[in-house]
């Protein structure tokens, strides 16, 4: 089973992405919430972080695994290839990990009080979703927008996790700003979402967007996100008002958006769908454009 795991992390969820791209969202989030939050003068990055870090980075492998197993019977037909429907991986190694790695999980965050609940929500949250999935089949796989409706919640609470985190290291209460962040990375997480399911020419029986809302309106709905999401955090930064701890470099946030724009100018020009490499770059550079603006104003030192 060892071996099949460590086969299967290394296909499914390649450290040399994933584990950056989550150091990049523990640690980018909370200089976004250090860098919207006027209690906070100096940032000191500390072992609350460092357990928000590991949690980030173990709770994704966790749900990718169960989103292969909600997706082996497409992935059979549509991605053969990938590890659980090649045989490389069981459902059974799949169930231990995920069962493992969640007790590891809540046994690193015993002690954080706020952040263990909402870490609690998130994984039950998910956990519900996957087994009613398996019982009942709901909600159908190509009902895509429902699916985006009834998995959203798990995004927000993870990043509310990580907001719970920062509240504890510096024993403050929530602020909307707070929040607000949390919603501003939302969007950017749906920017994502719907942007890497741009393409002309669906495949058979292929789960995209583009079915339902076509791929003009796909394209738009992508970019009007990343709009939206650096709109929304520059409302919280406010970098053009010269009392605003992060006055200038709070406009460094807006940077990240040029990647979507990137990639749909790219796919006009004749692409058969948007580049992969702005889209999977898009969100770990908004999460170094928050470190960026962090560190600049609040003194950090990462």
């Amino acid at each position: 089973m060892i071996g099949r795991l460590g086969g299967y992390i290394v296909r499914a969820y390649p450290p040399a992405f994933y584990v950056l791209f989550m150091l990049s969202w523990a640690v980018g989030l909370t200089a976004l919430f250090v860098s919207v939050d006027s209690r906070v003068t100096a940032w000191r990055p500390g072992a609350e972080l460092l357990v928000t870090s590991v949690t980030l980075v173990v709770d994704m492998l966790l749900l990718r695994a169960l989103d292969d197993l909600r997706d082996r019977d497409y992935d059979l037909e549509h991605n053969p290839g990938r590890a659980l429907p090649s045989g490389a991986v069981r459902v059974t190694d799949l169930l231990a990990l995920v069962g493992a790695g969640a007790v590891v999980l809540l046994a690193l965050n015993a002690w954080r009080g706020g952040a263990l609940l909402v870490l609690v929500a998130h994984l039950g949250y998910a956990a519900v979703v996957i087994l009613i999935d398996q019982l009942f089949g709901w909600p159908k796989g190509e009902r895509l927008l429902l699916s985006l409706a009834v998995n959203l919640p798990i995004q927000p609470l993870l990043s509310l996790y990580v907001y719970a985190g920062f509240l504890r290291e510096h024993d403050l209460t929530p602020s909307r700003q707070g929040i607000a962040a949390v919603a501003a990375v939302t969007l950017s997480g749906l920017c994502l979402e719907f942007g890497r399911k741009v393409t002309r020419h669906p495949g058979k029986g292929e789960r995209t967007y583009v079915t339902t809302l076509g791929t003009p309106g796909t394209t738009v709905v992508a970019v009007s996100l990343a709009a939206a999401a650096a709109l929304a955090v520059l409302a919280i930064l406010r970098p053009w008002n010269p009392d605003s701890a992060v006055h200038g470099w709070g406009w460094i946030v807006v940077v990240p958006a040029v990647l979507p724009a990137t990639a749909a100018y790219l796919f006009s020009r004749g692409r058969p769908r948007w580049p992969a490499l702005p889209t999977l770059a898009y969100l770990p550079a908004a999460y170094c454009s928050f470190i960026a603006v962090g560190w600049l104003t609040k003194g950090a030192v990462l």
